[in-house]
């Protein structure tokens, strides 16, 4: 599959714009009807996804999808079913998370084989398409990403051979999880600067104790990097508490909160992986692929670093399109 880097392209508005003028052809005449399943990982009310979804239903409506969009509870067995139910009932594509390597092969392959697409979001499997027979991938690149903010914590803070930072995570066995680590330690560790992963589960008031018991354990902690939304939202709540005000802090996604504390200077920066993109570009693909047969390209929505000079955007659209 071609890999194609957002940075690189145009496709808010080209693709925005196309769907404006298939809105206006499906006056004069109809399109070929598109059934979408769209298969959410995990996590109802967690603010990382409100874009996605947001994303995914925004496309829907644009390119005249008709969008049945699930939630797997965090089970991949789950998650498996609800593939099956799909090609049970004639969906055109299937937009799944493959958080667990394996879990969701057979699946995948039975969509596959049954002519259904099937497009990986938000997590792909580790070998890729090597590892999984879906057709391409919408998401970020973890371990790059986790080297980015790893390198501009060592620049930002100072930090040196001895130091130790601690990686909370909210489910650290999963894709994501293991490969951001992998990202962040590979800029800490030629530095001399140790880590430790802990998780943390979903649940802010859960993860907000894991690390401040995680600081208070190990007083020598000397930065902290959430590798998800909810270890980033509450860390500095979490250092807050037991006297840690001014640790350093980085971490990934975006969220009202996490935003605030950025432009606040609570938080460093924070990796940007676009969840909009990985909810609005695949039901976008599916409509294309059904209707004309077009191939859907691998697409990276991450890397974007933000900060304090460039996150306002962020900041007031949390929720939505961020």
């Amino acid at each position: 599959m071609p890999t194609l880097n957002m940075r690189n392209l145009l496709l808010g508005s080209v693709f925005a714009g196309t769907g404006l003028l298939m809105a206006g052809a499906a006056a004069a005449q109809d399109l070929a009807p598109v059934k979408v399943t769209f298969i959410q990982h995990c996590c109802s009310g967690i603010t990382f996804f409100q874009p996605m979804q947001f994303g995914a239903e925004e496309a829907a409506r644009l390119f005249q999808v008709d969008l049945t969009y699930v939630n797997a509870d965090g089970d991949a067995a789950r998650a498996a079913n609800l593939i099956e139910t799909a090609i049970a009932e004639g969906q055109d594509a299937i937009l799944a998370t493959i958080t667990v390597p394996d879990a969701l092969d057979e699946a995948v392959q039975k969509a596959v084989d049954a002519g259904v697409l099937v497009i990986a979001q938000n997590i792909d499997d580790p070998d890729g398409a090597a590892g999984n027979a879906r057709q391409s991938f919408v998401g970020q690149d973890f371990i790059a990403s986790g080297n980015i903010i790893g390198k501009r914590m060592i620049s930002e803070h100072g930090l040196k051979e001895g130091d130790h930072c601690l990686l909370p995570v909210e489910f650290p066995e999963l894709t994501y999880g293991i490969e951001r680590a992998q990202g962040v330690q590979s800029a800490l560790e030629p530095a001399g600067i140790t880590s430790d992963v802990v998780g943390t589960g979903t649940a802010e008031s859960e993860a907000l104790t894991i690390i401040s018991q995680s600081l208070i354990a190990n007083p020598d902690i000397d930065c902290i990097v959430g590798l998800g939304t909810t270890p980033t939202t509450v860390a500095p709540d979490a250092a807050n508490e037991i006297g840690r005000t001014g640790i350093p802090i980085g971490g990934f996604d975006t969220n009202p909160k996490i935003m605030d504390n950025i432009m606040n200077g609570v938080v460093t920066a924070t990796m940007d992986q676009q969840p909009f993109w990985q909810g609005y570009l695949p039901v976008m693909f599916a409509a294309y692929h059904t209707r004309y047969g077009l191939t859907p390209p691998d697409i990276d929505t991450g890397n974007n670093l933000i900060d304090a000079s460039n996150g306002q955007k962020a900041l007031e659209h949390g929720g939505t399109y961020r």
